[in-house]
């Protein structure tokens, strides 16, 4: 339960930080996506199952502050944690080069589908799109994975040894 709590109050930390600070650190008018870095951390340190439950809920946050349609960024959000979890339920997790990888291509197909679903539909040119977006947003919410994983990381341990103490009494 206290697992629950934490990550739900990162989550809402998280989004307070995007709408508040984040648009004074933008870069050619491109802010990090942290909420999808920590999607991928915790689904890499948790599991598929897990890690789909932080991205639903992660994405229905999205929806609700500030998305077009209701459920579109919470699938996102899903297929994303569901994805990055499956296959590394046994890697280790200490390495932080493998989440930087993966948040590149999760980031990647991110903003692809974004576009896909939302801009295509306008008649934008996909190469403008490509280079004033996909590829600007893919790189700065890359550089912010690191820094990220590893809060996720030490919060995870954290609670990991606080419910393997409380298991024990």
């Amino acid at each position: 339960m206290i697992r629950v709590f934490i990550f739900a109050l990162v989550i809402l930390i998280n989004f307070i930080l995007q709408a508040t600070l984040f648009p004074h650190i933008a870069i050619m008018s491109v802010t990090p996506d942290t909420a999808m870095v920590f999607i991928v951390s915790y689904a890499i340190l948790r599991g598929e199952i897990e890690g789909a439950i932080f991205g639903f809920a992660s994405g229905l946050v999205q929806d609700v502050l500030g998305g077009v349609v209701i459920g579109f960024f919470a699938l996102l959000g899903f297929l994303t944690g569901y994805l990055c979890g499956k296959p590394f339920r046994d890697f280790f997790k200490d390495n932080f080069f493998l989440p930087f990888l993966i948040v590149i291509a999760a980031a990647f197909v991110y903003q692809f589908a974004i576009y896909v679903a939302t801009v295509m539909f306008s008649h934008a040119d996909f190469w403008f799109y490509f280079r004033t977006v996909i590829f600007p947003k893919t790189i700065y919410t890359a550089s912010m994975s690191v820094p990220v994983y590893v809060f996720v990381h030490l919060v995870n341990g954290r609670l990991e040894r606080f419910e393997g103490l409380r298991n024990e009494a």
